[in-house]
């Protein structure tokens, strides 16, 4: 069931007169099961309070009876911060808003802490929403559908090309575009080539432990039976790739039931431009997969729908994010079960003790040129816990 906070007004409530700092946001990142890191943009940098409290109480209360005060180390005209909340009870939903000296506060937002094994997991995918020049808002049309989806989302997973390009104007425009999608749970991206490893994606988000550049190029989340291993295709030392072939050996050495990986460039794909997938990808790393028996891997790149099975490993190319439509080959790659390249979406993801379910939610399409409402699945299945 979703948390009732979320049909709440999405408005800045301000007590004064005087417009607020705030410019985008909140957000969360880098859940766990005593913590979660709260982030937003403001401008001017301004002191601020991250409220928070069990979700429970504030839908009964209206109160965030706990805070964590956030000091700007310098006067700057625009500042990303990021205040750590720790000392939190696991499985649990949270509520929480950034409240300023003006007296504004933010639209309040919801996390979850991590549950202990044996608890079910639910999450959504998105990748490639970027930019468009003219006409609707695609990014938004996907990220307001998945804030209206009633699964209890407890983070959501991006496979890269945020944006256009890493410059002020395209961050703007994604956190925009995804505000409240943004505050529903904790938000988990990967490096794509757009993002060109500029530091300003660094500066954005805070995401789980990891390696590479700032100990987070690539991470790994571990969240009750689910573990999801973020990495970086972008990388151009071959050093690197085999780096992140010993990280994900190290971080799946657990006894997780549910295995996923998500990075940008597909291994397998029909994409009539791209496809038929990433030969370094698939000589190097899907071995390592098969291996580690990773159940699903998220990709984007590909502007369009496919899932692939190859070798026990589900392959989902994710890329209908908001960036333009790409058509996929007349002859599919093997392995192919579905694909669908005229459809906006987003993907949904729920673990239990039966297995996995997944589902490609569609939210618009291409008709004559032009972007219309849809609505239905594109894609359901199971993998079933073994």
């Amino acid at each position: 069931m979703r948390p009732a906070i979320l049909t709440l007004a999405l408005l800045v409530l301000a007590t004064t007169g005087w417009p607020s700092p705030l410019l985008f946001g909140p957000w969360s990142g880098a859940p766990g099961a005593e913590g979660v890191t709260i982030s937003w943009i403001s401008s001017p940098a301004s002191p601020a309070r991250v409220e928070y409290g069990p979700l429970a109480d504030y839908e009964q209360t209206g109160a965030l009876p706990y805070e964590e005060v956030h000091t700007p180390s310098a006067s700057a005209s625009r500042e990303i911060a990021h205040v750590r909340v720790g000392g939190l009870a696991p499985a649990t939903w949270y509520a929480y808003r950034i409240a300023f000296p003006d007296g504004t506060t933010s639209p309040s937002g919801t996390f979850c802490t991590a549950p202990p094994p044996g608890e079910g997991v639910a999450f959504a995918v998105i990748s490639d929403t970027q930019w468009q020049w003219t006409g609707v808002n695609r990014i938004q049309l996907v990220a307001d559908a998945l804030a209206n989806d009633p699964t209890p989302f407890q983070f959501i997973l991006h496979a890269g090309d945020l944006v256009e390009s890493p410059t002020p104007r395209y961050w703007d425009h994604l956190f925009a575009s995804l505000s409240r999608a943004l505050l529903r749970a904790p938000f988990l991206p990967v490096l794509g080539n757009h993002e060109r490893n500029s530091i300003t994606y660094y500066q954005s988000f805070d995401l789980p432990p990891g390696g590479g550049q700032a100990a987070k190029r690539w991470w790994a989340l571990e969240f009750g039976d689910v573990i999801v291993v973020g990495l970086d295709t972008n990388v151009t030392r071959p050093q690197e790739f085999h780096d992140q072939i010993a990280f994900l050996r190290e971080r799946m050495a657990g006894p997780f039931a549910h295995r996923f990986v998500v990075f940008h460039h597909p291994v397998f794909s029909s994409d009539a431009t791209y496809g038929p997938g990433t030969e370094g990808l698939q000589l190097l790393w899907h071995p390592v997969f098969v291996d580690l028996g990773v159940d699903i891997v998220f990709t984007g790149h590909a502007h369009n729908y496919e899932r692939i099975e190859r070798d026990g490993v589900t392959y989902l190319v994710v890329g209908g994010g908001g960036a333009v439509l790409r058509p996929l080959a007349a002859e599919r790659v093997a392995g192919s079960q579905v694909g669908d390249d005229d459809h906006y979406f987003y993907v949904r993801v729920r673990t239990d003790r039966g297995g996995i379910h997944v589902e490609a939610v569609a939210v618009a399409r291409l008709a004559d040129g032009a972007v219309v409402p849809a609505t239905g699945v594109l894609d359901r299945f199971t993998l079933p816990r073994d």
